[in-house]
Order: structure tokens, then C-alpha cells, then sequence
């Protein structure tokens, strides 16, 4: 099945992005007309973006064909690369709010859980470069199985410690779990206990198949968050009980919406900043059996909650909005 898919999706999307490249100064030309006739240039950076990212992903492709002995360096070079090229294009950012978690307590950790909050398309690219750049992390993470469908990332599979998982619960809890306990120091393992991006319709669904359980308070709780979807125990809880001396590090962010919720994917942010909070949760301090695990849990996404709702109502104020992480 492997070999069957990447003999189909890998020559396609390489020809497609080739035929972009090639015809970049037209597709250019285009844009910049229609960014004219409309007086907004997100048309013009929106043709940008896609060239930029077909000739990474092609340079990345070509690297991963022909071995690489430092993956881990590969992906940053990657992600940094990534990084410059949207703040080139789209004029947006990554703010580390100030009293977050520095490099020097994380280098300390025996492995970390990170739990981040996932709201809009492209997030998650902002948080593995603040991870493996910034944090300078080893990083592995969760993602869907329909991801293997972008070359790059079905290709890295290989060499990093990424784990696709899709509707087979316990075959994904075993992946979670086996991919934490490969942990050391220095290494760190994304989740997204949402499961998905925030967005109102499914915050709705969220609290309704609550009531359909009877789990009344839960539902009471997550009806008053209304920035971030009730967190999944599951695979937090796989997590942890993989590595049991690893530290948790929450991560909360402002998303590129002015409102702090969901960005429509045909909405490019623009001159923006993501502003990001962490906060350090020593091992000792987190639960791992399931009924503590899923009180401390849902108290920290009620923190994750309320931290984006004060910098929302501050207008995106960077230095003011403190986070004590106390569950």
C-alpha cells in the first residue's frame, strides 16, 4: 500500500509543482493584476505563497530521495526556511509572550508532552518551528493518516518519529504510546488533544454529544470555553503512561483571527502576530491515572481558555496577560 501510494502521489504533486515553477512569472504577472483591479494584494500573496511552498517542498523531496543523515537537522533547516518565507510574504510572526517557558528549563526535561491548542489552518507550522528552532527540540509528533498523501511528510515518516494515525483507536493509542516512550532528554512529543481546528460548528457538536453522554458538568464547563474544543483524554493519556518521567509543556496561542477562533483557509493572515504562551508542567505535578488525568486536563484547558480570551479582549497586548498554570 506504501509503495502503490507514493508511486502515485509523489510524481504527481512533483510534476504539479514543477509546472508551477515554470510558469511562476506568469502566474506572478496574473496576481499582480487581479491584486490591482481589487486594490488588495492578497491575491498576489496568496500566488507567492504556493510558489514558494512547491519549490521548498521540491528541494525537501529531492533531499529525502537521496538520504539524509541528520533528519532532525533537516527539519530545521526546513522549518526555518518555512518561516522566513511567510514572514517575507504574508508579514506575520511568532511572539513568544514574555514569563513563558525558556530553552534552559526545558533542556532540564526528560522527555516532554507537548499539549497545544489547534485553531486555523497553519498553526501547527508556527509551533513546530517555535519547538525545533527556538526550543531546539527533537520532535515528534501526531497526525492524521490523510496526511501521508503530502509527499513530504510520507517520505519523513521514514527517517523522524512521526505517528499517522487514523479510526482505529487502539491501534492509534498504541502508536501515541510506543512514540512517547521513545523519548529522551531533549525530545519532545506534539499533541493536539482538540483532535481538530477549532470552529463554532464544531465547539457545538462538542457540547451536544456531551449532554447526549449525560456529562452535564463537563458540558457546563465546555459550553463556557468558548476559544478552544473539549480536550480528548485518550491520547494525552497514552502519552503520559508511555513516558512517565516526561514533563508537560501547554501551549496556548492567539491564533491569526481577530477574535481569537477559527480563520477561514481562503482568509490569509496578513501583518499579524501569533502570539504564543507556554507553560511548564513538571512530571511530578500531572496525573496518569485516568480520572485524576482527565480533572487536570480539563483544568488546564480552562487556563488554555481564558488566556486567549484576555488577550483577545486586550486587543493582542503581549506583556500583559499573565498565565500561572495552578491545577
Amino acid at each position: 500500500m506504501t509503495r502503490l501510494r507514493r508511486a502515485l502521489t509523489v510524481p504527481v504533486v512533483a510534476i504539479l509543482e514543477v509546472l508551477l515553477l515554470v510558469t511562476a512569472p506568469l502566474l506572478l504577472l496574473v496576481a499582480a493584476v487581479a491584486s490591482a483591479g481589487t486594490g488588495s494584494t492578497r491575491a498576489l500573496r496568496s500566488t507567492a505563497l504556493v510558489l514558494a511552498y512547491a519549490a521548498i517542498e521540491l528541494s525537501t523531496l529531492n533531499r529525502l530521495r537521496c538520504g539524509v543523515d541528520d533528519p532532525n537537522a533537516l527539519l530545521r533547516e526546513v522549518l526555518t526556511r518555512a518561516y522566513r518565507t511567510v514572514r517575507r510574504i504574508l508579514d506575520v510572526r511568532v511572539t513568544l509572550e514574555a514569563g513563558s517557558a525558556t530553552r534552559e528549563q526545558l533542556s532540564t526535561s526528560q522527555g516532554l508532552v507537548v499539549l497545544a491548542r489547534h485553531c486555523g489552518p497553519g498553526d501547527s507550522l508556527f509551533i513546530a518551528w517555535l519547538l525545533v528552532v527556538q526550543y531546539r527540540l527533537r520532535l515528534h509528533v501526531v497526525l492524521k493518516c490523510m496526511l501521508r498523501l503530502e509527499p513530504t511528510l510520507d517520505l519523513a515518516g521514514d527517517r523522524l518519529p512521526l505517528c499517522f494515525v487514523g479510526s482505529n483507536r487502539r491501534r492509534a493509542l498504541g502508536c501515541i504510546r510506543a512514540l512517547a516512550a521513545s523519548m529522551s532528554a531533549g525530545d519532545a512529543l506534539l499533541l493536539f488533544p482538540e483532535g481538530g481546528n477549532f470552529s463554532r460548528q464544531r465547539w457545538r457538536r462538542a457540547v451536544a454529544a456531551l449532554c447526549a453522554r449525560s456529562a452535564y458538568d463537563e458540558a457546563q464547563r465546555a459550553r463556557g470555553r468558548t476559544y478552544t474544543l473539549p480536550p480528548h483524554l485518550g491520547g494525552v493519556q497514552a502519552a503520559l503512561t508511555g513516558a512517565p518521567a516526561a514533563d508537560v509543556l501547554l501551549l496556548a496561542h492567539t491564533g491569526f483571527a481577530r477574535d481569537g477562533r477559527e480563520r477561514p483557509w481562503s482568509q490569509l493572515p496578513v501583518h499579524r502576530s501569533l502570539v504564543i504562551r507556554t507553560a511548564l508542567a513538571p512530571a511530578a505535578t500531572v496525573p496518569r491515572e485516568a480520572a485524576a488525568l482527565s480533572t487536570w486536563l480539563d483544568t488546564a484547558w480552562s487556563e488554555v481558555d481564558a488566556w486567549v480570551q484576555r488577550h483577545v479582549e486586550h486587543h493582542g497586548r503581549t506583556g500583559g496577560s499573565p498565565w500561572t498554570f495552578t491545577p
